[in-house]
């Protein structure tokens, strides 16, 4: 599937002998969770719900193939935000476990954590961090504390932290995910490199720069061990890593890692890569900004514009992109509009830009408002850049 969700499918310890039910169950589970992943859900639901049906015919009502059965329902629901069928059959999924096998078994810790990522999805902060902390728990005593499991846990229960801003708590248990993945060889794997970044952008957040620099250095290290150095994944990588620079005044550093960034990127097609070009030549033309490069600046911000300024229009019609994409295309046209008035204070469009962007915010205020203090304080942020409130 592609959530956070896991599923376990491990059978119970007197699992009956094959029969044509528990071979449809596995059919039928192939097939929905292959449509899941290509996107086509209704069709995806036929094919779980046979499964299911197929599971309690097959090995028993209370069956673990069925909580099986049961959470790939759930995870389909939740992909939908039909919370309350998410949910409850997520709980249902947890009690024939409980059931099936006892508290202290991997499943349990397992569903326990698919249930805490679903109250996390409805806002239900301290009840889904209670329920990562069964989870961990679960987990530890089951699996040990080096264990990659252990380690996925630990990771969601540090964005329940970052939640309820509590950032330095949510670091401590990020470089605790972060070691576990590291003394299991897991280093170099998307997981690890997931959680780096994560820890990278709350130390950011935190004004911890010194930190996150040293972080981002070893993203970027990974990513060139594991794709070389010309990858697209490498040009995210430097402008992270330029925009710490940035805050610690080490602009030459930082110029260099985005020319490298833009080169990357100015050879992949996409709007995609428009988009990260389009950030890269932003920052760029902040840096020269600063360093008093007027020409150069007005350059940047005006490239940045014409990717920026449709795309910022496109995201606020959008409601298939997640909140915090919409959000932060929108933040950086601003940026651009912003750059472009201080610059070029007499050009036109630099005061057409600077109309719309303030239109665009306060469009997405009330988005940015239920995504977190984080998100509002880059919109916040952006508007003081215009000189205007919302």
């Amino acid at each position: 599937m592609t959530c956070d969700a896991k599923v376990e499918e491990t059978p119970t310890p007197t699992a009956p002998t094959a029969n044509k039910s528990t071979a449809q169950w596995r059919i039928y589970t192939d097939i929905g969770r292959g449509l899941v992943q290509e996107g086509k859900l209704d069709e995806a639901r036929k094919y779980l719900e046979r499964a299911l049906v197929e599971a309690k015919r097959g090995f028993g009502e209370d069956d673990a193939h069925v909580a099986a059965a049961l959470n790939n329902l759930a995870e389909l629901h939740r992909i939908e935000s039909r919370w309350e069928e998410s949910q409850r059959m997520f709980d249902e999924a947890l009690q024939i476990l409980r059931n099936s096998y006892g508290e202290n078994h991997p499943a349990v810790g397992t569903a326990l954590h698919n249930l805490a990522g679903c109250r996390l999805a409805q806002n239900d902060v301290d009840g889904a961090f209670a329920l990562y902390a069964e989870s961990l728990a679960r987990k530890e005593a089951t699996l040990g504390t080096n264990h990659p499991e252990y380690a996925t846990t630990l990771y969601h229960m540090a964005e329940v932290l970052c939640r309820n801003e509590r950032k330095e708590d949510a670091v401590v248990v990020l470089e605790r995910s972060i070691r576990v993945s590291e003394e299991i060889g897991a280093a170099h794997t998307d997981a690890c490199l997931r959680r780096m970044k994560r820890l990278a952008q709350v130390l950011f957040e935190c004004a911890r720069y010194e930190d996150a620099e040293r972080v981002r250095r070893r993203i970027l290290s990974s990513l060139e061990h594991m794709h070389g150095e010309d990858d697209v994944k490498i040009a995210g990588a430097c402008e992270s890593l330029a925009l710490v620079l940035t805050k610690l005044d080490r602009l030459d550093e930082a110029e260099r890692l985005l020319a490298r960034s833009t080169t990357i990127l100015s050879r992949v097609r996409g709007d995609g890569a428009a988009l990260a070009l389009a950030s890269a030549r932003l920052n760029l033309g902040e840096i020269a900004e600063k360093r008093s490069k007027t020409d150069d600046a007005i350059t940047y911000a005006r490239l940045a514009l014409d990717v920026l300024a449709p795309s910022a229009l496109d995201a606020i019609r959008r409601d298939d992109l997640r909140d915090d994409v919409r959000v932060g295309i929108v933040v950086h046209h601003a940026r651009a509009a912003a750059l472009l008035r201080r610059l070029a204070p007499n050009d036109p469009r630099a005061c057409n830009h600077a109309h719309t962007a303030t239109q665009n915010l306060a469009a997405v205020k009330a988005i940015a408002e239920k995504s977190g203090v984080a998100i509002e304080t880059r919109v916040r942020a952006a508007a003081r850049a215009l000189e205007v409130s919302l």
